[in-house]
């Protein structure tokens, strides 16, 4: 399991547009086995697309590179409308290959026995009822910027299911989602917040989700715009121009994080 934290800030007139995600880097392998370097951040700059993952990362990567075929053709959309549509047809596109691949077999159906586009006159009431509650194994949030540099954000389930998380500003994926979202609601997040205000906002989430026992305490932190992207991680903890390091926000927390209550009597 992971946390996952997505969110929105500003710098300009364009609000807003700066995407942040950070990450944690621990893996698990069923129940038994876990190890503290699986990277769970995709992005591919070419395309404006920046991501981060939870659940299966075999899977992550798979629905990334679906993304990115949806990304490359625009059919003709722009703005919020091109991005929309992209993230969910990719979405759609994935689960319904991950749902050939993985449950037709299992009812002695070959993959190809349905076409791609496959409605509910090519399913059987059975495969019907498993199709509505298929999740395909992870969940991703997806960061895009438009052409004028406005920068947008969405949240996709196992499901297939896509969230516009832009209002706010802020969304978590992972085992620990629920500690991260309950702070950036305490903070009031909003995508309005410059760049260092909405980094420390994020830290602090996943500071909170490490009370989970899935979520370690490493941090895979990218900040980008239309123009820059920055890849912040244990080997690389200082790329040149980056707005503000791990280790800038770990003192930060000092001064702005909640105190203990240790002396209170």
């Amino acid at each position: 399991m992971t946390i996952g934290i997505g969110v929105l800030a500003s710098e300009s007139r364009i609000k807003p547009d700066h995407l942040i995600l950070l990450a944690d880097t621990q893996g698990s392998f069923g129940a038994d086995f876990s190890m503290n370097h699986l990277h769970k951040v995709f992005v591919d700059p070419a395309l404006d697309l920046y991501t981060v993952a939870a659940g299966k990362m075999d899977r992550a990567a798979e629905l990334f590179k679906t993304l990115g075929v949806f990304f490359s053709d625009d059919k003709g959309l722009k703005g919020y409308g091109r991005l929309f549509t992209s993230v969910h047809a990719a979405a759609d596109c994935y689960k319904r290959i991950r749902f050939k691949y993985d449950v037709l077999p299992l009812h002695a159906y070959p993959p190809q026995s349905i076409p791609d586009d496959f409605n509910e006159i090519h399913l059987s009431p059975s495969l019907l009822a498993e199709w509505q509650q298929f999740d395909f194994g992870c969940q991703m949030i997806v960061g895009a910027f438009d052409t004028e540099g406005k920068a947008m954000l969405f949240t996709v389930d196992g499901t297939g299911e896509v969230g516009n998380s832009m209002f706010p500003g802020f969304t978590a994926i992972g085992s620990g989602l629920n500690n991260a979202m309950f702070w950036l609601s305490y903070r009031h997040h909003n995508l309005g917040f410059p760049v260092r205000r909405a980094t420390y906002h994020a830290f602090e989430a996943k500071l909170m989700a490490e009370q989970s026992p899935f979520v370690n305490t490493q941090i895979d932190l990218v900040i980008a715009s239309k123009e820059k992207n920055f890849s912040v991680t244990r080997h690389n903890p200082r790329p040149d121009g980056v707005p503000i390091t791990i280790e800038e926000l770990r003192e930060m927390f000092l001064i702005y994080g909640p105190k203990e209550t240790d002396d209170l009597k």
